[in-house]
């Protein structure tokens, strides 16, 4: 698999970007990139435009943008924990939803990676 563009919203943690960069993806950091408090629907614009898939837990705001706006792929985590407990198993499941599903296949597609996560743990 080549490895996706991905942005992580400013909630995500530097251990999953670190292992995310490690499985080949291209990985950049929204409070890096535009700083913190960024606009939700102007960070989900960005991303359709430049063709980056956002990682966020951020269900509230992201779960209407969906709904309302043109984008590359939401991949969404409602376990807040999750990344704190089990970067590892997260960093697996963003991995095969690439694999099944292939980057054109995720485009304006809401993700439940908990629902991948659960799946992978068997």
């Amino acid at each position: 698999m080549t490895g996706a563009q991905l942005l992580l919203d400013e909630r995500v943690g530097r251990v999953l970007e670190r292992l995310l960069r490690e499985r080949g993806h291209k990985v950049r950091q929204a409070k890096d990139e535009f700083g913190e408090y960024t606009d939700d629907a102007a960070l989900l614009e960005w991303c359709a435009t430049n063709g980056v898939v956002l990682i966020t837990n951020n269900a509230k705001d992201f779960e209407p943008l969906h709904e309302e706006h043109e984008h590359a792929g939401i991949l969404l985590y409602y376990e807040q924990h999750l990344p704190d407990t089990d970067p590892e198993g997260l960093d697996r499941a963003v991995d095969e939803v690439f694999n099944q599903y292939g980057k054109s296949e995720i485009e304006n597609r809401l993700v439940d990676l908990d629902e991948w996560y659960e799946w992978l743990q068997g």
